[in-house]
């Protein structure tokens, strides 16, 4: 969880609790499902868990917070896949490159097949709690991903190295975004156009770290 959902967020240690706050995930998804990230309301959500708008608030402060709970809970079901992708650290900067691109197609899977996480992600593209799980995981998967091919680079780069894997990562997720919003065919078009710049991109930014062989 993001550290400034963290802040806010009030984490259920009994059971019953836990049970409370996931029942109250799954009714707001449900909403969302129906009607839009847009049409999240507190007091539907009140409504439809049978439990008083003040039982939620107990955990949420607002409707940000269980929004970014939701967005967590799927992008933490996702950095799982990842990690069996980036399982084997890379033996050159190429197959890690074609390894970002596999994680790029991961994620862009998951927005064809999660709609309310994709329906999310434009409904609140500029709510800062949301953000900031978002940039969270971002960096996450960064790290993980510098961290298994921190051998590959040259020691006085591993700086530049993190900022353009950074950047490399950040250009992938909101092109699959973009592309998950066009119907199958043109979203298929559009990630091979982003794969394109995405190589391009490493060839200048990414392969001139690289220990010199």
């Amino acid at each position: 969880m993001s550290t400034q959902v963290k802040d806010q967020v009030r984490e259920p240690v009994q059971v019953r609790s836990q049970k409370r706050v996931a029942m109250i995930l799954e009714v707001a998804r449900s909403i969302i499902e129906e009607k839009g990230a847009a049409g999240l309301k507190m007091s539907d959500v009140a409504d439809r868990a049978k439990i008083s708008i003040g039982s939620i608030y107990q955990y949420f402060p607002n409707k940000s917070a269980i929004v970014a709970a939701l967005a967590e809970r799927v992008l933490e079901a996702n950095t799982a896949k990842n990690e069996k992708i980036l399982a084997e650290p890379p033996t050159s900067l190429v197959q890690l490159s074609h390894t970002t691109t596999e994680l790029l197609d991961q994620y862009y899977a998951l927005m064809r097949e999660d709609p309310v996480f994709r329906d999310i992600l434009t409904g609140y593209a500029s709510d800062k709690e949301f953000l900031a799980t978002e940039q969270d995981d971002t960096v996450a998967n960064r790290d993980h991903i510098f961290a298994m091919s921190k051998h590959l680079f040259r020691e006085e780069e591993y700086d530049r190295a993190k900022m353009a894997l950074l950047l490399i990562i950040s250009f992938g997720g909101a092109a699959a975004v973009i592309a998950s919003q066009e119907d199958a065919e043109a979203g298929k078009t559009a990630m091979s156009q982003a794969k394109a710049m995405l190589y391009a991109a490493w060839e200048v930014s990414i392969l001139p770290l690289g220990i010199k062989r």
